[in-house]
């Protein structure tokens, strides 16, 4: 599919003499134009490292090379809006033969934080919180960016939003208040707008996106001719469940009363955007509980797709890992779609997202004890419980079932509370023979594996800080035997690829990576272990899997609140047993901000003049733009045919490490003022591009 990108170069240079920007928008920075990067390679210990508007320490050890590609703040040249914050999920695609596509998404949440500016649609509906920036790039100057000292903003060609028409969980486009419109996070199952408690109130909007947080961008026929989606999409959704939008406090807040129950609304949107038509619609079928991502996987079959569903089901824990099986071009009942039906159910139903289930990963009840549960208890975190006991079993099969619980249809609205966020407890809700193994419902960022073979993915379990494996091995012949119904239940097994202990991983940091030193009492600065000492993942959030000729490495993040500093890591592990290559270690590439950062404590930023306090931050997530930057033999760039279906994955799969080339966010609420809070863009943070230089020692070790 060919898209047209927002504005040329040309363009944008005509555009920029005629901008209607206010003087005061003039003077401000604009995509691209900061270079200062907010990833550290130790803690700033150079009066250099500590100016406003330039960069701490850079020297990373195993990385190639780290610069910026926008920051939040900045502005487009041309139309002045702003790129907002936090940023968190990101993908990239070409836009045409010469254009890359970046899109990140902010994770922002309204008055519970600062209100963005109003994203108006079509339709003159306006939502304030998370926004979907999409950015373009000139591709050739993008495949050079690493290796020059260019400011990015040098190669941005123009920025808009991924999308400007919205339909709701009712099915409807949603139009302004003032016109009968409706957001499915603020109204009942009978369509009654419930407003926000007084000091809730939006200002900048009708209503907001809930913390959009991961996020994935899946092309169509990734996986071969017909197989996984038809048509390019990105999925998202809204995060938390917003009880304290409804709470009011009397008394001078001593006693606290409620509007109405969050649990009584429509909940939280599950959205895909057919990015061909730059619609985004809810997909109550994939549930309405929230989640931190939605990943597909390759469902080895043309007639079904299948998708992780991490995270939260609406705070009501625990609750076990998910999954979605939908069967394409089929209504919510399970006929075949109507020719004549609307243009929203039939790209809905091309893409398996009408008719479907979700499904929750259950353990056979004689299992458990190898997993050092003695007590099956669905009110007990026993996935908690297993992946802090050091000696259970790495390895255990599971089956993926699903509740009574299925989305009947536009015409059958049920409020989140109706739906299967409550059943994974219940006694007569237990698969036979087997218990769903509930756990923490902060699970982050799962990633798929890149293998054209499997239907595998690696599962972050955030809450005690460990990571599994889940294999669905059997999906393709589960699915060819359910003969185009959905499954009544799938097979799958786990490996245990880190523990969430003390000592089962320490990184690899070279000569930096050094803490930031308490200036409080006595701190004493140390090389990247987590705050207190501990060697094990500590809140691992972000996660991408590379596959490459020499390697398959997992990039993580974590979102800890860690005072010394945020890690980002690179693990090394092998295809076949998911076992690290090198037992118990990892690579340090990166960290960011901190309680007790230098920096902070200076009151300096990346962008100049916007710090507003010491505070923890995060990365977010990787996505892998080789592909699209490679050339061929002959000097030229693979074209947008070559890259379709399984070609961008082929071309990765050929590289090795070193030649990869990936973007990453990083958010950085610390540095949220000046230009961050004059152009309402919420909370600070940053898109970056980077590649890796791992030590050859783990590619051998990968290799044998």
């Amino acid at each position: 599919m060919h898209l047209k990108p927002f504005l040329t170069v040309s363009t944008t240079a005509l555009l920029l003499a005629t901008s209607a920007l206010t003087a005061s928008a003039e003077d401000m920075k604009t995509i691209g134009q900061v270079t200062a990067i907010v990833a550290e390679a130790s803690t700033a210990d150079d009066p250099t490292e500590l100016a406003d508007g330039l960069s701490g320490d850079t020297a990373f050890p195993y990385l190639g090379n780290l610069k910026a590609l926008a920051t939040v703040g900045e502005v487009d040249a041309v139309t002045g809006k702003a790129l907002t914050g936090y940023p968190d999920g990101q993908a990239a695609w070409l836009a045409d033969e010469d254009t890359v596509r970046v899109v990140y998404q902010s994770e922002s949440y309204a008055t519970m934080s600062n209100e963005t500016y109003g994203w108006e649609m079509q339709s003159g509906a306006k939502f304030t919180g998370s926004h979907i920036h999409a950015i373009d790039y000139d591709r050739a100057g993008l495949a050079e960016f690493l290796g020059n000292e260019a400011a990015a903003a040098s190669i941005v060609k123009g920025s808009n939003h991924l999308f400007d028409r919205v339909f709701n969980v009712f099915g409807d486009e949603v139009l302004p208040r003032s016109r009968g419109g409706l957001w499915g996070n603020q109204t009942l199952p009978n369509g009654t707008l419930v407003d926000f408690a007084e000091s809730r109130k939006l200002s900048e909007g009708d209503f907001f996106f809930q913390s959009f947080c991961g996020a994935y961008y899946e092309p169509e026929g990734k996986y071969g001719d017909g197989i996984g989606f038809a048509d390019d999409v990105w999925l998202t959704a809204e995060e938390w469940k917003i009880q304290r939008m409804y709470d009011r406090s009397f008394d001078g807040g001593e006693t606290k009363t409620s509007i109405i129950d969050a649990n009584w609304t429509m909940g939280l949107a599950s959205i895909v955007v057919d990015i061909a038509t730059k619609t985004a619609y809810t997909v109550p079928a994939l549930g309405q509980t929230g989640y931190e991502k939605i990943l597909p996987l390759n469902p080895q079959n043309p007639d079904y797709v299948v998708l992780v569903l991490a995270g939260y089901n609406h705070d009501l824990e625990p609750a076990p890992l998910k999954i979605y099986i939908g069967r394409k071009g089929m209504d919510a009942d399970g006929t075949p779609i109507a020719e004549d039906a609307p243009a929203r159910d039939q790209f809905l139903a091309r893409n398996g997202l009408l008719h479907g289930k979700i499904y929750g990963m259950a353990v056979a009840n004689e299992t458990y004890p190898e997993l050092g549960i003695d007590e099956i208890d669905t009110s007990s975190k026993m996935m908690d419980d297993y992946i802090t006991t050091p000696n259970a079993s790495a390895k255990f099969d599971v089956a993926f079932v699903p509740t009574s619980f299925k989305w009947g249809g536009w015409d059958q609205p049920v409020a989140v509370g109706q739906t299967e966020m409550t059943l994974w407890q219940k006694a007569d809700e237990q698969p036979e023979g087997h218990t769903y193994f509930v756990g923490d419902s902060k699970t982050e960022h799962p990633a798929a594996d890149p293998a054209f073979d499997k239907t595998r993915w690696v599962q972050n379990l955030t809450n005690k800080g460990g990571m599994l494996s889940v294999d669905l091995e059997n999906l393709a012949a589960e699915l060819d035997a359910a003969s185009g119904e959905l499954p009544a239940t799938v097979s799958g097994s786990v490996t245990r690829i880190l523990s969430a202990t003390d000592g089962s991983l320490t990184l690899d940091v070279a000569d930096k990576g050094i803490k930031h030193s308490n200036s409080e009492g006595n701190g004493v600065q140390t090389h990247a272990t987590w705050e207190d000492g501990r060697a094990q993942m500590v809140a691992p959030d972000g996660l991408q899997w590379i596959k490459a000729s020499d390697a398959d490495v997992l990039i993580v993040d974590e979102d800890s609140g860690n005072e010394f500093g945020e890690r980002k890591f690179a693990l090394v592990i092998d295809p076949e047993t998911m076992q690290l290559t090198e037992e118990g270690k990892g690579y340090f590439l990166a960290q960011a901000g901190g309680k007790y950062s230098p920096r902070a404590e200076a009151g300096v930023s990346i962008l100049g003049g916007t710090y507003t306090k010491a505070t923890s931050s995060e990365f977010s997530g990787t996505w892998n733009i080789t592909a699209m930057l490679a050339r061929k033999a002959d000097g030229s760039f693979y074209t947008m045919d070559e890259l379709a279906g399984t070609g961008e994955q082929e071309i990765i799969q050929s590289l090795p490490v070193k030649d990869q080339v990936l973007i990453g966010v990083v958010q950085h609420k610390g540095e949220s003022g000046g230009q961050v809070a004059a152009v309402k863009a919420d909370q600070g943070g940053q898109i970056f591009i980077f590649n890796l230089d791992l030590p050859e020692a783990s590619y051998e070790t990968a290799m044998k």
